[in-house]
């Protein structure tokens, strides 16, 4: 029996690459939890509205009042202490927000996570004999614990910061192009640049990222190698090979680390 990898390419064998088709799978394992991702996009908008409302609150003070020369001082601190108290009530509100957004997104990647591992430890039950005589065993557990967990990383950490900083720029947009038309086109105008520049970036990015996978499941291969055939390693004398071998390969780990850092 095969096992194959989808979403990259891995020892001759060429995984499928579409990235709808890897959505879909995705959004299969979080059908059950419709309600949380509704109450995230809503507490998107909520962080959003109060992220964009914090400068404007920043500008009435300063040309309202603090600049406001024309009136009286009292009227002007008046007006200045109920815009620190509205500004200091969005960031508690902003803090908030985004502190409940993170747990929602914590509870649905941890179900996920927990649905997935299940599903591929009760596969690799079923597997025949000879399936764990080709693959080695540092390399599935791989599969099982690091690249499962780099999923949860993208429901609680990358996900939310792309929908966020998607909504914000919208918001962005909107705002330049309500206070002064001239400057708000200006500005869309390095829109179709920054969205080239995002698509380069991660297609670049994604190319490192699995060679850093694959350099993992090597190095995790080699670890568990090791430790099982101890005994045998050490009665034929083949500690300095195992030990330059591990070297080799996490060098090469550090290097696709680095090469993935300095991707420009």
């Amino acid at each position: 029996m095969v096992m194959r990898n989808f979403g990259y390419d891995e020892e001759g064998w060429r995984g499928s690459q579409s990235e709808r088709r890897l959505w879909q799978r995705v959004a299969g394992y979080c059908s059950d939890h419709v309600s949380g991702l509704v109450a995230a996009v809503l507490l998107s908008l909520l962080v959003t509205g109060a992220t964009l409302a914090l400068p404007r609150l920043m500008q009435l003070g300063i040309d309202n009042y603090i600049f406001a020369s024309d009136r009286e001082a009292e009227v002007r601190l008046a007006g200045l202490a109920r815009v620190a108290l509205a500004y200091g009530g969005l960031v508690v509100l902003l803090f908030g927000a985004g502190f409940v957004q993170v747990i929602f997104l914590e509870r649905i990647g941890q179900s996920v996570m927990h649905r997935i591992r299940n599903e591929l430890f009760g596969h690799l039950l079923k597997l025949d004999l000879s399936f764990f005589n080709n693959h080695a065993v540092g390399r599935l557990v791989t599969r099982l614990t690091n690249d499962i967990q780099n999923m949860h990383e993208m429901f609680t950490s990358v996900m939310v910061t792309l929908f966020n900083d998607l909504l914000r720029l919208a918001g962005i947009l909107v705002l330049l192009l309500t206070m002064n038309l001239r400057l708000g086109l200006l500005m869309t105008c390095f829109l179709p640049l920054s969205i080239l520049i995002t698509v380069i970036f991660s297609r670049l990015a994604r190319t490192r990222f699995r060679a850093i996978r694959r350099q993992l499941a090597r190095l995790n291969t080699a670890i568990q190698e090791s430790i099982y055939g101890l005994s045998i390693i050490q009665l034929f004398g083949l500690t300095q090979r195992s030990q330059h071998r591990y070297e080799e390969l996490s060098r090469e780990y550090c290097r696709r680390t680095f090469a993935q850092i300095r991707l420009f």
